[in-house]
């Protein structure tokens, strides 16, 4: 099997499709070429290579397509963001409807589990009584398309509905449970490659937007190019969901991060009034706790400090650390300016300005660096451990809880970049940082309890 060959197709998929294709899974996608090419009497992995290269409209690509996308989903996924889409935004949105229908878009819908789940909350909101609404659900993959149309789904996809739900929308059929007709007539499936198919829908049409875990399978430069076809396509009010583990922080984009308490969502600039901030203690995790109900939380501007193009990130992120010893916080923020510009995915760097926004009292921004540190590194559970902390001054205890859960389970050694900045910058080394966190969740959950 030509390792040349493989790579070559697996970048034409990328090209075309959007989708990254790991050097692990080579084997698995070598596997199923050459049984397409024998299928098809092309002369091995090099004929279907052409085939593909010539036909690049195919039914072949959808079911190539088909076989290298995940469909594996289940109803009710994502309880925090349906708990917000019921309490928090659905009421905002038809306080800004006026007469017209609502529009919600499920991108990458897979075999409609999740399309299905929002229109039962749609279904079931009290103040959508006498509204009307629809669901587009789109996805590459047509197989799982037609699936998605006929709403049938295996007891393990339903696991999560509520008796209630299940009593209301599904009748049990052989085994399958199938979705109520009329509800499944609310949501239209659609063939759409969100690499080149977002100029095809209509600019600022949809209300509400689920893009979840679908920019994780792209590049930087692909996700660039969906967000933007994403905000073209969002009404003013509207708001935008992505993965839980998801951020749009990297990629630069005009749509503001708005915290919602137990999750974020992001939304065109002005959607909003932003409220005043206040300033806090950064070392203070008692007393007041005010909690956050909707706030935006903007990238803030950074100084510039000027040229250091003759150094390397390493000796840049060490200036930045000696900042922080000679010239406090706002010092260092100077250099982290120019670091940020060049260095978008670095997650140190992001963890040394959230550091620096916390010491500065701006808790909302140091909450949205961590988060940002974790997204491009999810497995430096310092950074979590920083981010519970955060969570835990401003009020926001299931947060503070569930990322000190997250430390005793997760923390082992520092990685070499973490442990040199922990080591200059007077935090709690990671033997301490497990002490701490047993403490503070014992008294948290203590707290929660009564």
């Amino acid at each position: 099997m030509s390792s040349q060959v493989l790579r070559e197709l697996a970048g034409l998929i990328e090209v075309t499709s959007g989708f990254v294709i790991r050097e692990s899974g080579f084997v698995a996608l070598g596997s199923y070429a050459e049984e397409r090419a024998h299928d098809l009497d092309l002369a091995g992995l090099d004929g279907y290579l052409e085939e593909l290269r010539r036909h690049p409209e195919s039914a072949e690509w959808r079911r190539l397509l088909s076989r290298i996308t995940i469909k594996e989903s289940y109803l009710f996924r994502g309880q925090a963001q349906l708990e917000i889409l019921r309490s928090t935004v659905i009421p905002e949105l038809v306080k800004h409807a006026c007469d017209h229908r609502l529009r919600v878009w499920c991108a990458g819908c897979a075999r409609g589990e999740e399309a299905a789940t929002l229109a039962m909350v749609f279904a079931d909101h009290p103040a959508l009584v006498d509204k009307s609404w629809e669901i587009l659900a789109t996805d590459v993959d047509d197989a799982a398309l037609a699936e998605a149309r006929l709403g049938r789904y295996g007891r393990r996809a339903v696991a999560r509905v509520s008796p209630e739900h299940m009593d209301r929308f599904f009748v049990e059929s052989g085994g399958q449970y199938e979705l109520d007709r009329e509800l499944l007539a609310c949501i239209r499936y659609q063939h759409l490659n969100l690499v080149d198919g977002i100029s095809h829908l209509a600019a600022g049409s949809f209300d509400l937007i689920f893009l979840r875990n679908v920019l994780i399978y792209f590049r930087t430069k692909v996700q660039r190019s969906v967000i933007a076809g994403v905000e073209r396509t969002l009404a003013h009010s509207g708001f935008l969901f992505l993965g839980p583990s998801e951020s749009l922080l990297h990629l630069g984009c005009n749509l503001e991060a708005h915290d919602l308490g137990s999750c974020f969502c992001y939304r065109l600039p002005g959607a909003i009034e932003t409220p005043k901030k206040k300033k806090y203690d950064w070392r203070g995790l008692k007393g007041d706790r005010p909690g956050v109900a909707h706030t935006v939380v903007r990238r803030p501007e950074l100084p510039s400090s000027g040229d250091e193009s003759g150094l390397t990130l390493e000796g840049r992120l060490d200036r930045v650390i000696a900042a922080f010893e000679s010239d406090g916080a706002a010092g260092a923020l100077a250099l982290i300016g120019d670091l940020r510009k060049d260095y978008p995915e670095s997650a140190v760097l992001h963890a040394l300005e959230a550091v620096a926004r916390e010491r500065t009292g701006d808790l909302d921004a140091a909450v949205f660096g961590y988060r940002a540190a974790l997204y491009l590194a999810p497995e430096i559970s310092e950074i979590r451990f920083l981010l519970a902390r955060a969570l835990q001054a401003l009020g926001r205890t299931r947060g503070a809880i569930r990322e000190y859960r997250a430390v005793l389970t997760g923390l082992g050694p520092a990685s070499e970049d973490v442990a040199s900045v922990l080591g200059r910058l007077d935090l709690p080394m990671p033997d301490r940082m497990i002490e701490i966190s047993r403490e503070e969740l014992h008294e948290l959950e203590s707290e929660s309890q009564n």
